[in-house]
């Protein structure tokens, strides 16, 4: 694997940017989850600083649906399930894993579905009396 890409202010902004295309969700929203620089490590050591590079350029050019390269295409793919799940899936024969002990519980997909991720602590007694937030949208 090549070197490691250095997490360092502005490369968690880029890493934020790009990740804005992949998940739906504004720089705001991604970055009140504090997990980017967790984020940014995990990528840089899984897919390498060369790999990594690519990805980033190709997605600062283009939309993730036009990666014309398979690689890029999975890359994007495995970004976009580490900042959902908190899990970095695995690509080619890499095993999947939890990226930290906080990544699950900060997924976007608990914001999309407006839920908790089990074992976090609930929103508070009497909660269930209130309508959920954005309900009556």
């Amino acid at each position: 694997m090549g070197g490691l890409v250095p997490v360092e202010g502005r490369d968690v902004e880029r890493f934020v940017e790009l990740s804005v295309k992949l998940t739906g969700f504004d720089a705001g929203e991604l970055g009140a989850a504090g997990v980017a620089a967790e984020y940014l490590w995990v990528v840089s050591q899984q897919l390498g600083a060369e790999r990594y590079e690519r990805l980033a350029d190709a997605l600062d050019r283009l939309e993730p649906a036009e990666l014309a390269d398979e690689g890029l295409r999975e890359a994007a793919r495995a970004v976009a399930h580490l900042w959902y799940l908190g899990v970095w899936p695995g690509i080619g024969p890499e095993q999947a894993f939890v990226a930290s002990a906080r990544s699950a519980a900060q997924g976007l997909v608990w914001r999309t579905i407006d839920g908790q991720a089990p074992g976090t602590p609930g929103p508070g007694p009497g909660s269930w009396a209130r309508p959920p937030q954005g309900a009556g949208r």
